[in-house]
Formats: C-alpha cells, sequence, structure tokens
C-alpha cells in the first residue's frame, strides 16, 4: 500500500508541476507509467501474504498483457483479492472490544471494469505509435488524470480485502502518515 501511495503522489507532484519534463508526452508517459505500477500492486497485494501462490501467478503476469486476462486469472486464485471501497468508519459499539460500521461506497472510486479501462489505456500511452497507422491516435481515458488520482484514494482511503486463506482486513490508507490495517469479522445483521 506504501508503494501505491508512493505512486500516486508521483502522479499528483507532477500534475503540480512541481516536477517538469519539459515535454508533454514524456509527462503522460510517466503519469500512465505510475497508473500502470498501480493497478499491478492492486492487483497482486492482496496474495503477497501468500508467497507460494503470489511467486506462482507474478511468474506467469508476463503472459497477460490484458488486464481482464489478468484479473481472470487472481480470481480463480483468490476471487476476493480486489479492494471493496468503504465509507470511514462509523462506531457502533464502544466495547470493549468497540464494532465499527462501513458502508461500501457507491461511486466515485476505482471499480474493477476501471482497472480494465485504465490498464489498457496505460498500455497504449507507454507503446511508441506507429507512424504509418492511419486514423486518430488519440488515447481516450475517459477521466482527466486527477480524477483516477481521486479514483484510486477513494478506492483506497478505507477498503476491505479478503486474503488467500480467507482472512477479512480492513486498511486505511491516508494521503500520508501510516497505513494501518485490522482483522474484520463482517456482520450480518438479521431482518427486524
Amino acid at each position: 500500500m506504501v508503494r501505491i501511495r508512493d505512486r500516486i503522489n508521483v502522479v499528483q507532484t507532477v500534475m503540480s508541476g512541481s516536477f517538469i519534463l519539459g515535454r508533454h508526452d514524456q509527462t503522460a508517459e510517466l503519469i500512465f507509467v505510475q497508473f500502470r505500477k498501480v493497478l499491478e500492486e492492486i492487483a497482486f497485494a492482496s496474495l503477497s501474504a501468500n508467497r507460494e501462490k503470489y511467486s506462482e501467478v507474478h511468474a506467469n503476469f508476463s503472459k497477460h498483457w490484458r488486464a481482464k486476462d489478468m484479473l481472470t486469472v487472481l480470481d480463480k486464485v483468490n476471487p476476493g483479492f480486489f479492494p471493496i471501497a468503504l465509507a470511514p468508519p462509523a462506531l457502533i459499539s464502544a466495547g470493549p472490544p468497540a464494532r465499527h460500521h462501513f458502508e461500501r461506497l457507491t461511486d466515485g472510486f476505482l471499480t474493477r471494469d476501471d482497472f480494465v479501462f485504465l490498464y489498457k489505456c496505460a498500455s497504449e500511452a507507454l507503446h511508441t505509435h506507429n507512424p504509418y497507422r492511419e486514423g486518430d491516435q488519440t488515447i481516450r481515458i475517459r477521466h482527466r488524470a486527477q480524477e483516477w488520482v481521486t479514483r484510486f484514494q477513494r478506492l483506497l482511503s478505507w477498503h476491505v480485502v479478503t486474503l488467500l486463506n480467507g482472512d477479512v482486513w480492513v486498511t486505511n490508507v491516508p494521503g500520508e502518515g501510516p497505513i494501518q490495517s485490522w482483522p474484520s469479522t463482517p456482520l450480518v445483521l438479521e431482518a427486524a
């Protein structure tokens, strides 16, 4: 998670003008390298606790140049790998132990479809364009770079993942400072 946050911070530094490359195309490439690396870090984060499975899947990663294929493989290994975006916690019982409730976010965060879309865009941005290819070579990225950053941040600020062994973890990735994770037990309330 620290590497993900650091890469997002690189994008924000570039967009703020604090880091100037001089050429628009090189600036865009730097941003898209960071986006692609963030996507890859998200994809493998929940497997990293299991070295054997991580190594097995990551070794074959180079064969999956399409995000959809990569996600399909990851789903087979761990269906709960993709983070679920949460709103900040609401205290429901002071305890001990304290209990918190997290509502799922419904929009404004990076979704699996966004993942596939942005991964494809990043791949296109990183390859040299064929000067003999006819037609428009503009890469349509759906959102401005800052909106993608916001979507990443909303996905990861508070999120839950299920690890390969079935453990459920809630993680908080603040803009700065320590990243924290807590084991969690989903609570299912019965209807009245």
